[in-house]
């Protein structure tokens, strides 16, 4: 078997803002803010990934979450040559960390949970990808 070409090493939430006095049956619209950082001497990638939730009816702001994730490669690789499949993997990797965080600081408050839904997030994969730098 072949080895994967990229891993996560480690995450870390930068940022959660939340708050609770969200009305009952309110929809909520998510949107993201995926950039990145390419270390080549290190071979490696800094996924920064902001989740912003707000109410659809007000457009208050309920969640926002920042959270940052650090993948290798498994071999040396420059920005050009890093995978098509790395950037909307790396998304999918992190995002169920984000949605877990969410719902355990929901039901740690007390309050009515917050369960952010699947989200197929392949449409932020040229965001991403836009949003990359190297140094």
């Amino acid at each position: 078997m072949e080895k994967a070409a990229f891993k996560l090493d480690t995450y870390q939430f930068k940022k959660a803002s939340i708050d609770f006095n969200i009305p009952n049956n309110t929809e909520l619209d998510i949107s993201f803010n995926p950039k990145g950082t390419f270390y080549q001497k290190e071979n490696r990638y800094e996924l920064s990934f902001d989740t912003i939730i707000r109410c659809k009816e007000t457009g208050t702001e309920v969640i926002n979450i920042s959270c940052v994730a650090y993948f290798s490669f498994n071999t040396a690789v420059s920005l050009n040559e890093i995978p098509n499949f790395f950037y909307p993997n790396s998304l999918a990797i992190l995002f169920p960390y984000i949605r877990a965080f969410v719902s355990t600081i929901s039901l740690q408050a007390n309050t009515q949970p917050i369960l952010l839904p699947t989200i197929n997030l392949i449409g932020l994969t040229d965001e991403l990808r836009y949003n990359t730098v190297a140094k």
